[in-house]
């Protein structure tokens, strides 16, 4: 799931730059419940995405497994 489409890259970049400003708006939570929502929401998505032959549930946990990869990663 690392590998998009390029004819997707811009749908992608558009729904980055709008998740975004919808967390600016809502930089006054903390910050655990806001990743708490977020988790809440993809796993939503994740599923819809699994349910319509998107995406393996093996291609689910190696994604999921890349993004504690980069969100745990040691900075240099």
């Amino acid at each position: 799931m690392s590998t998009t489409p390029e004819d997707q890259s811009e749908a992608i970049e558009a729904c980055i730059d709008a998740l975004d400003e919808s967390i600016a708006l809502l930089s006054h939570h903390p910050p655990r419940a806001l990743a708490a929502a977020l988790a809440v929401h993809l796993q939503a998505i994740i599923a819809v995405l699994h349910a319509e032959g998107e995406c393996s549930a093996e291609q689910i946990r190696q994604w999921l497994e890349e993004i504690v990869r980069g969100a745990c990663a040691e900075e240099p």
